[in-house]
């Protein structure tokens, strides 16, 4: 078969024995209800293999859900014949070249389709239950701007901060050391302003994952 995009029959289509995505219930029901609703929107990356078979390099959840569905053929890119490790080299360049999420915004975004969708129809093809969903809802709720205020910051150096002093346990102040090494993971912040905004954020039990942190 020639390289490039195609159709191809999905009873050709052979799991990658060496695929390193792990299983998740949750996921593969979330991804069913994805191809139910919206049908396969996103190609495969396959191989063509001595036997006439070919292997999925991206995209093995995606068979398990169209042989579920009794998928008669799969979009794909055919990669061609390449060797198994320019087939792995390939899975992990196309898995893990990903972008960080802004979660506000995501949290935004969900908030706006609340409004169209009920949270509980939205976990059904999103990776959170109905109680994330509400809770990135209400995050947007929050006044975040009362701390971009140069007069008055709480947690900076200002004459703000000789009034109020605050005692805190060990614990807690570990704590909060913690929280400000993982905010900087999440993209260079170091500010105490953004390590509050982080543990409201945490506190509303937003799972790390969706926070891109690993």
């Amino acid at each position: 078969m020639k390289k490039g995009f195609c159709d191809i029959e999905v009873s050709k289509l052979v799991k990658a024995d060496w695929n390193y995505k792990e299983e998740n219930e949750a996921q593969t029901e979330n991804l069913l209800n994805n191809f139910k609703r919206n049908g396969q929107i996103e190609n495969i990356l396959i191989r063509e293999l001595d036997t006439g078979f070919f292997e999925v390099v991206n995209g093995n959840h995606r068979l398990d859900v169209m042989k579920i569905l009794k998928t008669k053929k799969a979009h794909a890119y055919n990669c061609g014949k390449i060797t198994l490790a320019e087939a792995q080299r390939i899975a992990i360049e196309t898995n893990e070249t990903k972008f960080e999420s802004d979660n506000l915004k995501m949290a935004e975004l969900i908030s706006t389709l609340t409004k169209e969708f009920s949270a509980e129809d939205l976990s059904k093809t999103m990776p959170f239950d109905d109680e994330q969903i509400k809770k990135m809802s209400e995050l947007t709720e929050f006044d975040w701007t009362q701390y971009d205020n140069d007069e008055v910051d709480t947690f900076g150096d200002t004459e703000f901060e000789k009034d109020i002093k605050f005692k805190v346990t060990e614990e807690t102040f570990a704590r909060w050391e913690e929280l400000k090494e993982r905010v900087g993971k999440l993209g260079g912040y170091n500010s105490d302003a953004k390590v509050f905004e982080f543990a409201v954020i945490e506190a509303l039990n937003i799972p790390e994952e969706c926070l891109g942190v690993s």
